[in-house]
């Protein structure tokens, strides 16, 4: 299941809106699987927010995914991938926990990918 929160016309989005990718296990916890640091909700827009700021960008939209499959390197990167076709964003920040347990090729992979298709993955550093 994937949620997006809109905030932005569609100028907005066409100018090079910036989202947040936020990872829930599901809408009772509202906090991010274990696996992933059992973030709240909160601390993952805290975290995305900052790192925005530290790069001189405005964050407008967050990219919410629920239900993660316990391997879900793949279909991480689907679920990211339609979610920016409907909402296209020229920047997508990721608190780093959202990757605990990816190898690096597999993160590259996924730079590569959403760069093929327009966006940018900026992982937040601790």
């Amino acid at each position: 299941m994937r949620i997006t929160n809109t905030n932005e016309t569609g100028s907005e989005r066409r100018d090079g809106a910036v989202a947040a990718l936020i990872l829930i296990e599901n809408m009772t916890t509202r906090r991010s699987p274990a696996r992933y640091g059992y973030l709240t909700v909160d601390k993952q827009c805290e975290m995305a927010e900052a790192e925005a700021q530290r790069h001189g960008l405005h964050l407008r939209r967050l990219i919410t995914l629920c239900d993660i499959p316990p391997r879900d390197q793949r279909t991480r990167l689907a679920n990211i991938l339609d979610c920016l076709k409907e909402h296209p964003a020229h920047t997508l920040i990721v608190p780093s926990p959202s990757y605990r347990g990816f190898k690096k090729t597999a993160i590259r992979k996924h730079q590569r990918v959403l760069e093929r298709h327009g966006t940018t993955l900026l992982l937040e550093e601790q």
